[in-house]
């Protein structure tokens, strides 16, 4: 049964779909249970699926977003993007991006959808290829399969990842386990934006393979 808490931030989260610039949320629904929020419908392209997601998780009392909508491309009508358009326009950007090193990512396309391969060293370059790719015109959707060089993780890999939490004091209750190079968060934090800066500061530690962030919302 959907319970008062929800129903109210079912309202919540409409109002804060609409309210977000970068989207045209008339074709998103948004149902909640147990503070569960799940988006359906359509958008006219890739960023605004990222944009639903993260206007989602700015309201608060939402504990996780199942994310389903598909791109419906209105923005020019009768404009078609082959798959040799995206790949060709996806090699160009990637060639001009300042933060992938040339030559590291290959590219695929099928029916709209990018898929990206290769092995950078860092993970802001990985996301960055992503992020570029993501915006093309034509772009029903991307898998991100680089990978990051194996490396050996630094020794204070576990200090760094900590003393990096306690510079913002609001992380200082993450849990941090180390196998490898392959780092696991865990522990409560009140949103989404401190759950997300967890993660981008273990990512940022060297020799860091994986970061799996098991936290979650405790409010």
């Amino acid at each position: 049964m959907i319970t008062i808490n929800d129903i109210v931030l079912q309202e919540n989260v409409l109002a804060e779909l609409l309210f977000e610039p970068s989207l045209d949320a008339a074709q998103i629904t948004a149902t909640v249970k147990n503070g569960i929020v799940t988006l359906s419908g359509s958008v006219a392209n890739f960023p605004e699926k990222w944009a639903a997601e993260r206007a989602v998780k700015r309201v608060l009392g939402v504990k996780g977003v199942a994310e389903e909508l598909t791109v419906n491309f209105n923005f020019r009508p009768g404009t078609r993007y082959s798959d040799e358009d995206i790949a060709g326009a996806a090699r160009r950007t990637l060639e001009w991006s300042a933060n992938v090193p040339e030559k590291s990512v290959q590219i695929r396309v099928e029916d709209g959808w990018v898929t990206l391969e290769g092995t950078v060293d860092w993970q802001f370059q990985r996301q960055n290829a992503y992020t570029v790719v993501a915006h093309l015109l034509g772009v029903k959707g991307v898998s991100n399969l680089i990978t990051l060089t194996p490396r050996v993780a630094s020794a204070d890999v576990r200090s760094n990842i900590e003393a990096a939490f306690k510079r913002s004091s609001d992380l200082e209750s993450v849990q941090v386990e180390i196998e490898g190079s392959k780092i696991t968060l865990r522990g409560t934090l009140p949103n989404w934006t401190e759950i997300d800066a967890a993660g981008l500061a273990a990512w940022n530690a060297a020799g860091v393979t994986t970061v799996n962030n098991q936290i979650h919302i405790g409010l």
